[in-house]
């Protein structure tokens, strides 16, 4: 099978980065109060995905959600902060089409999931990590090699996963969105 997602999915990708919180995200300005928000939902999602994906154990070290509580604990503590248990709508929608995929057996679609979010990370998070409030540990990745880890997981990809892609950036975008209003 090929793997093209990156071009699939380009538009979509685009859409996602010109949302205004995303502008926000990387004006070195967010508020932390905010980005702390941001976290807590990224908690949220990151968990249900990666308590439902089967990957192979040498690409464990590409889940993220012990590393965004680490910066959630960070946050709180430096800043005062607490979760308000206020989450916007695309956070349960998203959990929901994560639980709908895997009570059918649909592995790939999770994989897909975890394509657009955990290469996000990979890839523009390095450039997050400086400008956001705290140490940015969730960009963090515990390997030798990063490029031989995302070569591994490209081996899980293929066309076939455009849709799940798509709609995983579709939700990022309306978190975004939700976020600001």
């Amino acid at each position: 099978m090929t793997n093209r997602l990156k071009e699939l999915t380009w538009a979509h990708h685009q859409a996602a980065e010109r949302r205004a919180f995303a502008k926000e995200l990387m004006s070195g300005k967010i508020d932390p109060a905010l980005y702390h928000k941001f976290l807590c939902c990224q908690f949220l999602m990151y968990q249900k995905l990666e308590d439902r994906v089967v990957i192979p154990p040498p690409l464990y070290p590409i889940k993220r959600q012990h590393k965004i509580w680490a910066d959630i604990r960070e946050l709180e503590k430096e800043y005062d902060l607490e979760p308000d248990g206020k989450y916007p709508a695309s956070v349960d929608e998203y959990n929901h089409h994560i639980d709908t995929l895997y009570e059918a057996g649909m592995n790939d679609g999770l994989i897909a999931h975890m394509y657009v979010r955990h290469f996000g990370e990979l890839h523009g998070g390095q450039m997050i990590k400086k400008k956001i409030p705290g140490s940015g540990t969730m960009y963090d990745f515990d390997v030798e090699d990063t490029k031989e880890m995302i070569e591994d997981f490209r081996k899980l990809l293929h066309d076939g996963m455009e849709e799940e892609a798509k709609l995983c950036f579709d939700y990022a975008s309306r978190l975004f969105d939700e976020l600001l209003s």
